[in-house]
C-alpha cells in the first residue's frame, strides 16, 4: 500500500538478498593474489596512509590546486 510519499509497512517480511556468485568468485581472486603478495609497507608510506586517512575524516571535499603527490606521495 503506497501512502503517497513511499510505501508502507505491509507486515510482510523483508526478501532475502541472494549473494551474487560472480562477486564471490571476484572476492576470492582478489584475496588469493592479496595474500601472496609481499605487503611490506615502509614507514613513510604508513605516515603518508596515516595523514591521508586523517584528511579524509575531516568530511571536507580534497582541494584540485594541489601539486601532484599533495596527499599521498608513495611509489606503486
Amino acid at each position: 500500500m503506497t501512502d503517497g510519499v513511499g510505501i508502507t509497512k505491509t507486515g510482510l517480511p523483508a526478501a532475502a538478498k541472494q549473494p551474487n556468485v560472480y562477486q564471490g568468485d571476484t572476492i576470492r581472486q582478489v584475496r588469493a593474489r592479496a595474500e601472496s603478495i609481499p605487503q611490506d609497507t615502509s614507514p613513510e608510506e604508513r605516515d603518508g596512509l596515516r595523514r591521508l586517512n586523517q584528511i579524509l575524516d575531516q568530511d571536507r571535499p580534497l582541494r584540485d590546486n594541489v601539486p601532484r603527490g599533495f596527499y599521498l606521495n608513495i611509489k606503486v
